[in-house]
């Protein structure tokens, strides 16, 4: 293997440091379709990276010298919750000053953002999954009790 392969050590571990300490979970419904499941993680991690809070580690080349681009360098451990209950971890993390995105029937049934804000300022909205980011401890006091989603 030629020294090439391990250019991105030092970028990574640089990453890694970066991170250290923090904690990030996406909280599903447990009881979604495997549809709006996938939908439901996919718009939360991209409100995550968009909002900085996932780094993108370093490009990286495998085995045959392929390269790849960088992905997340973060864990995002996906857990299920019953919808009664994801209002509560919501506001428990957001009581602990953690960085909340949530998706929401507002947001599920709007075409345009402009339609979303009007929905989520005029109708009683129900979460569909929550994801929280911040100091590993404070993260792990609220979901760590939680299943991983199966």
């Amino acid at each position: 293997m030629s020294s090439k392969q391990y250019q991105g050590t030092d970028a990574a571990h640089a990453v890694a440091e970066a991170i250290a300490g923090t904690r990030c979970v996406l909280v599903v419904d447990e009881a979604l379709p495997p549809w709006l499941t996938a939908n439901t993680t996919a718009v939360l991690s991209v409100a995550l990276g968009a909002h900085g809070m996932i780094p993108l580690g370093p490009d990286t080349v495998d085995f045959n010298g392929e390269k790849h681009p960088g992905i997340g360098a973060m864990p995002l451990p996906i857990l299920a919750a019953s919808s009664t209950e994801l209002p509560e971890l919501r506001r428990k993390a957001q009581d602990s000053g953690l960085l909340v995105v949530d998706f929401n029937t507002a947001a599920r049934d709007s075409r345009t953002y402009p339609e979303y804000e009007h929905k989520l300022a005029n109708e009683q909205v129900s979460y569909l999954g929550i994801a929280m980011h911040g100091p590993a401890r404070a993260v792990t006091s609220i979901a760590g009790n939680l299943k991983s989603l199966r």
